[in-house]
């Protein structure tokens, strides 16, 4: 075997195992296998939000128009964690799954052609993080994280990332980073922490708690003004691939056909789409294709470290 299909096995394995131990995490009462035509949908979402009933109240929104438009009740199901959210739709507990570009690759190497891409953000193919900066740090625009690692030289800062598993908030942040500087945070601040979802990032940033994060941009621009400048930005990643609203294929065409149609038809005419599109600040949804978020596929066979 290999160097790379080791560690491709190794992922697997590992994954496989991590799956096993979330699905304990999922609302129980939930169906463990996807029907072909169910008489009920369970949407979930990754938990990037750390509010879970502004999650519930937004979700549940997009759960009401999908429902309305197919003719098919349609409920949300929280989960406790990212890594719950790919086992609940790779089981069957979730036949629709909100997820995010490293959450969709776990889907597509654990279920392969079992998942289908209903539609992403149109931000969502040019998707960035920031990374962020406490005032008493001194940091101002950075040209690349090379001049991050070395401000932090000699200093005793502290980072902070959200979760582990998330692309805006951790992967793609720790990926450009060791792009840029050939290290990792770990060997650059005195701790890398991980907060949970980008909100908490921001908030400790700001209060000092830790000197310098990442988290998505979406979450920043939609932070107070007051939250931002506690916390204000230092510099922009490239642009890259992220979220997607995803399904399982075994709901046949026909359902997936009308899913997706009512995906990319939200807008803010409905009182759901409006709230939807507000919540996860885009101005539509538009098509996408599996086959896109490869290279994030290719990023995880890598071998890259995202705490699993």
């Amino acid at each position: 075997m290999n160097t790379f299909s080791a560690v491709r096995r190794k992922y697997l394995l590992s994954l496989s195992a991590l799956a096993l131990f979330a699905t304990f995490s999922l609302t129980p009462g939930t169906s463990a296998v996807a029907q072909q035509a169910p008489s009920k949908l369970i949407i979930t979402a990754i938990p990037d939000d750390g509010d879970a009933d502004r999650m519930r109240e937004n979700f549940g929104a997009l759960a009401s128009y999908l429902g309305q438009a197919v003719g098919i009740p349609v409920e949300y199901m929280h989960v406790e964690n990212y890594a719950a959210s790919v086992t609940a739709l790779a089981t069957g507990r979730a036949h629709i799954a909100w997820l995010g570009g490293v959450t969709t690759a776990q889907a597509r190497m654990q279920m392969g052609d079992g998942i289908t891409i209903l539609g992403s953000r149109d931000i969502d193919k040019g998707f960035v993080s920031y990374f962020i900066a406490n005032p008493d740090t001194g940091l101002g625009q950075l040209s690349d994280l090379g001049e991050l690692a070395k401000a932090a030289q000699g200093k005793d800062w502290t980072f902070t990332f959200g979760s582990k598993s998330s692309t805006s908030g951790h992967v793609m942040p720790r990926k450009f980073f060791i792009d840029q500087t050939g290290t990792t945070p770990e060997k650059v601040f005195r701790t890398v922490a991980y907060s949970g979802s980008h909100d908490v990032v921001m908030q400790m940033v700001a209060d000092g708690t830790h000197d310098v994060g990442a988290l998505n941009y979406a979450s920043w621009d939609k932070a107070p003004g007051e939250l931002q400048t506690k916390a204000p930005i230092i510099y922009k990643t490239p642009p890259y691939i992220d979220y997607a609203l995803t399904a399982r294929s075994d709901l046949g065409p026909e359902l997936l056909g009308k899913l997706r149609a009512a995906l990319l038809a939200l807008d803010a005419s409905n009182e759901d789409g409006a709230k939807v599109l507000k919540y996860l600040k885009a101005g539509k949804f538009v098509e996408a294709d599996i086959s896109e978020w490869q290279s994030v596929v290719d990023l995880l066979e890598s071998g890259i470290d995202i705490g699993n």
